[in-house]
């Protein structure tokens, strides 16, 4: 059997987090194109649907005897690490001892127990934008000095950090550290709401001007683009860091109008918010709870600064995306 893009051999291809909202969609398109997926989680509820080449395999990613048998079974080729635990919410804090376990430990365990198992072996690490800092960021590139804030940001720093060591002493033969914008679908749109939508969802918050610019990323761009990395010639030993994004950022405005487009029924009233109020609101608040302060300040910049990434990397390397966020929020691309 070969793929649709490159003649090469069907690959074997491991996707962890394969019943989350990436891995899901990662492994039903990877199969699609005819690759055999295995897909690991700790969750059932989507392991009872048919999917032809999909295998589904209950797994906690930090139980390495299980990761162990896993690699040595099934021999993947290919790994896509999307398995992970998400931001935090401010009254709801996890311990950061848990990012490290999951995010850090365990993608760590899982590259060195596949590369002992497989020489090979091209992992393909989903990081985070956030591994830059929440300060408000301008065409932030690869290069950039990385400064994370948060225990999430940390612990995927942390982990690029290790793999690419486990790269340079040969563990993994190739390498993709993938730092994603914040991802949204047509029904997952949390990651554009808490930007814009007042608490409970009832109207939406325009902050000065809206003018404010947020690289972000279609679900479906990050499937054809991981889709295509794997289907291009594999051959020479890459380790390579890139910024993941739609083709051009979004304006809060432009998120504004596209969730109040008519036919989608997210129509809510708009209310604009001058910033002086976003700035003493937030004093307040750090005030109010001292011991968040870092989380308030970065809600705080979230919404008054640009964040922007520069994507010319992944540009570069030959992928082109071709969804938008209007397309995608009207669904014209179904």
């Amino acid at each position: 059997m070969q793929n649709r893009y490159s003649g090469s051999p069907i690959k074997t291809v491991l996707v962890t987090g394969a019943t989350g909202f990436l891995g899901w969609m990662i492994s039903k398109n990877l199969c699609r194109y005819g690759y055999q997926v295995i897909g690991t989680g700790r969750s059932e509820s989507r392991a009872q649907k048919v999917v032809k080449n999909f295998e589904y395999i209950k797994a906690d990613i930090s139980d390495t005897t299980t990761l162990d048998k896993i690699c040595h079974d099934k021999q993947p080729d290919v790994i896509v690490h999307c398995a992970g635990i998400a931001h935090q919410k401010m009254f709801r804090p996890l311990p950061d001892t848990l990012y490290d376990k999951i995010n850090y430990h365990a993608a760590v365990n899982l590259a060195q127990i596949s590369g002992k198992n497989n020489p090979n072996l091209y992992f393909i690490f989903l990081s985070s934008i956030c591994v830059y800092g929440e300060n408000g960021n301008i065409n932030v590139d690869e290069t950039d000095q990385c400064n994370p804030t948060s225990a999430y940001a940390k612990s995927k720093l942390k982990a690029e950090i290790r793999l690419n060591a486990l790269f340079e002493t040969g563990c993994i033969r190739k390498l993709d550290i993938l730092r994603l914008a914040p991802v949204y679908a047509t029904d997952r749109r949390i990651n554009l709401e808490k930007r814009i939508c007042a608490p409970g969802k009832l109207f939406y918050f325009k902050y000065g001007s809206g003018q404010q610019k947020l690289s972000v990323l279609a679900r479906k761009n990050l499937v054809d683009f991981i889709r295509y990395r794997i289907s291009v010639d594999n051959a020479k030993r890459t380790c390579s860091i890139m910024n993941i994004s739609d083709p051009e950022p979004c304006s809060f405005n432009e998120m504004i109008r596209l969730m109040n487009f008519e036919p989608t029924g997210h129509k809510k009233p708009v209310f604009t918010i001058p910033l002086q109020s976003i700035n003493i609101a937030s004093q307040i608040a750090r005030f109010c709870f001292p011991t968040k302060k870092q989380f308030i300040s970065s809600c705080h910049h979230k919404l008054i600064r640009d964040i922007v990434i520069n994507n010319q990397r992944m540009l570069e390397s030959g992928f082109k995306p071709k969804y938008t966020i209007e397309n995608i929020l009207q669904k014209k691309h179904g």
